[in-house]
């Protein structure tokens, strides 16, 4: 009898060691469960919609769901990783704790592998370069603008936690404003005459550009006027310390990944946004 209880306990203690090798991938059937999450405010990487059109995907725990760049780039990864993505909405700062804390499996959310953050999470290879560039109204005094001293005295924002936010101190005498908690409040701002320029990515700019004809980005002559590293411009896929079986898969999804393909990503997400229909 005491053999038998010992064998059972033994049995369980292997079971439970097995999940516990899984994390927080989930299976399902024959595929495990990526859990990714997305800040879901930031046109064109990734919106929130009230449906599935363009190849948007659920929300877990919400009738909306999410579409953009990201979201069909993230769904590229998965197929070829062998996960079925199960999409997380936070906020910028949510988001961050989500990762570090390992509520999800991983992010993607134009998120910088900044020193910084390599301190609380890991991160694949980048995905995607973006530079930064500075939008302002089209009928504004810093539409011409085609240096950072030209920028002198301009009220300027962009979003909290943000490399673009830090960035607002290369330009010369700059009327450093608060940071906005999402790109739409940085819309609002700029538009309503509350700020006069706003710092973020070319791909977000020129998102914003289609959807609001009276702005435009200033046309700076420098190629990196902000002296930003490539570490900077690029973006990567954020995921909790520790996890390098899933980076490796990760990373092995992203090399198959063409940059023309990726390139298409971008493109049919600028044309489906929201705000252009």
């Amino acid at each position: 009898m005491k053999k038998k209880i010992l064998s059972a306990l033994l049995a369980g203690l292997f079971l439970l060691g097995a999940l516990a090798g899984c994390g927080g991938q989930k299976d399902t059937g024959n595929q495990k469960v990526l859990r990714v999450g997305f800040e879901g405010m930031t046109v064109p990487t990734n919106w929130t919609q009230d449906s599935g059109d363009h190849g948007a995907v659920p929300i877990t725990g919400s009738d909306q769901y999410l579409c953009g760049f990201e979201v069909a780039y993230m769904k590229a990864v998965c197929e070829r990783a062998g996960y079925q993505l199960q999409a997380y909405k936070y906020d910028w700062d949510g988001l961050m704790m989500a990762v570090s804390t390992g509520k999800v499996d991983c992010a993607i959310s134009m998120i910088s592998p900044t020193a910084e953050r390599q301190k609380t999470m890991d991160f694949t290879s980048p995905y995607y370069r973006s530079d930064s560039v500075v939008l302002v109204q089209k009928s504004g005094p810093y539409a011409g603008a085609t240096s950072l001293e030209a920028l002198s005295g301009a009220r300027v924002t962009s979003m909290l936690n943000t490399l673009w936010y830090r960035q607002i101190d290369a330009i010369p005498g700059a009327d450093k404003q608060p940071a906005l908690e999402s790109v739409p409040a940085m819309l609002v701002a700029l538009q309503s005459g509350k700020v006069d320029c706003l710092l973020m990515d070319r791909p977000t700019a020129q998102a914003s550009v289609i959807a609001n004809p009276d702005l435009t980005i200033a046309p700076l002559r420098e190629e990196d006027p902000f002296d930003a590293s490539d570490q900077d411009v690029s973006v990567a896929i954020a995921l909790p310390r520790g996890s390098d079986q899933l980076r490796r898969q990760l990373n092995e999804a992203i090399a198959q990944i063409p940059q023309d393909q990726v390139q298409k990503m971008m493109d049919d997400a600028c044309r489906d946004q929201p705000l252009n229909r």
